[in-house]
């Protein structure tokens, strides 16, 4: 298994990371598993433009909006660290085979804007299954002396990668989502706006043409560009019922949000926090689930 730790003192270049990616990858080993890696971005920082940015896309700047927004703030601009990661050259499988399949953001304690911090990325546990590889990728921000938040991101590797191998817990967002009852009365309704599209791939480092052109998009089989997954998270966070500050907010990904298209947000709420559902018009099946609690 192979070591590497890298520590970065300011954000990992887009351009060194579009390398990396370029180099060929050594491919799954069983007995390899993914490489222990530990990667460390020093002084970074939860900025305020970000904050703005986010309640920009949440059309709102209220203060339960807000606490719910920088729940998902690190994992916007900290998504660089982990792609810087998974682009590594000596990374067995290349960056174009991983799918973001769900989130898991927990906060326990205060978080802090624009306060010097630092981010660490590790890959933590993966299972190999018939059909593909899911891998869980850990991410803590450390803020002096303490954890506020840490995250865990499941990636999906689609192909055979046999035999079946479970490495370390699963710690991340549930297998299976929360089930949302499309019959509800929707609690919003809007079109998801295409503009700064740049803006926001620079924000988190994915510069995926699959996010920025429609005609790329339409090329690989896609109905247009679709929106970054934490960008339709603010938005749905934006509109959800108030309520109090959430310590934790998984996501699962379930399909593409295409820019302009219609999407309809349902809510239900329980003991154990809020479950919310995000349709593309015309789609039956959601595009994004969420828990808060």
């Amino acid at each position: 298994m192979t070591t590497h730790h890298r520590t970065y003192l300011k954000p990992p270049s887009l351009p060194a990371m579009g390398l990396g990616a370029l180099w060929p990858s050594a491919g799954w080993q069983s007995k390899l598993g993914f490489p222990t890696f530990s990667f460390i971005w020093r002084d970074y920082r939860i900025g305020a433009d970000l904050l703005r940015e986010l309640q920009r896309l949440a059309c709102s700047d209220d203060v339960a909006t807000t606490d719910r927004l920088l729940l998902l703030a690190p994992h916007v601009t900290g998504f660089r660290l982990t792609l810087a990661m998974l682009m590594h050259p000596d990374w067995p499988l290349p960056i174009w085979q991983a799918l973001q399949l769900r989130n898991r953001l927990t906060r326990s304690g205060a978080l802090k804007v624009a306060v010097p911090s630092d981010l660490i990325a590790q890959a933590t546990a993966w299972r190999v299954h018939d059909k593909g590889i899911e891998l869980d990728v850990h991410v803590q921000l450390l803020q002096g002396d303490d954890c506020p938040w840490e995250s865990v991101t499941t990636f999906y590797y689609r192909g055979r990668f046999a035999p079946p191998l479970t490495h370390g817990p699963l710690e991340g967002a549930a297998l299976i989502s929360p089930t949302i009852d499309p019959a509800l009365a929707p609690v919003a309704h809007w079109a998801v706006d295409g503009d700064r599209r740049l803006h926001f791939a620079r924000l988190t480092g994915d510069g995926n043409p699959l996010h920025l052109l429609d005609a790329y998009a339409r090329r690989t089989g896609f109905a247009a560009a679709s929106a970054h997954p934490q960008r339709i998270a603010a938005q749905c966070l934006g509109h959800l019922a108030p309520s109090p500050p959430p310590r934790q907010l998984d996501l699962w990904l379930k399909g593409p949000v295409y820019y302009g298209r219609a999407v309809t947000l349902r809510e239900t709420r329980s003991g154990d926090g809020a479950h919310f559902a995000l349709w593309v018009d015309g789609d039956e099946r959601a595009a994004m689930v969420g828990q808060l609690s």
